[in-house]
């Protein structure tokens, strides 16, 4: 087993900070990456709601159509 671990740049003393990087690019960064998605997915169907609502809903909530407007044509990406 040692033989094999020679072979390879573990041994260099760099191994450590190797594996650490992929372990977080393969355990990490997918879950921040489904969180991100989940955010962009809840803000779109927001968004696609808030364009439907009527004036009167839109007073009750403090918003006027065209702050409504300028909202729901906000990109899903952007906060």
């Amino acid at each position: 087993m040692n033989s094999i671990l020679k072979t390879f740049p573990f041994a260099l003393g760099i191994g450590r900070n190797v594996l650490k990087s992929l372990a977080i690019a393969v355990f990490v960064m997918p879950e921040k990456a489904l969180d991100v998605l989940n955010v962009w997915e809840a803000r779109l169907r927001q968004r696609q709601h808030l364009a439907r609502l009527d004036a009167r809903i839109l007073d009750d909530m403090g918003m006027t159509p065209e702050d409504a407007a300028r909202e729901s044509a906000k990109p899903f990406w952007q906060a």
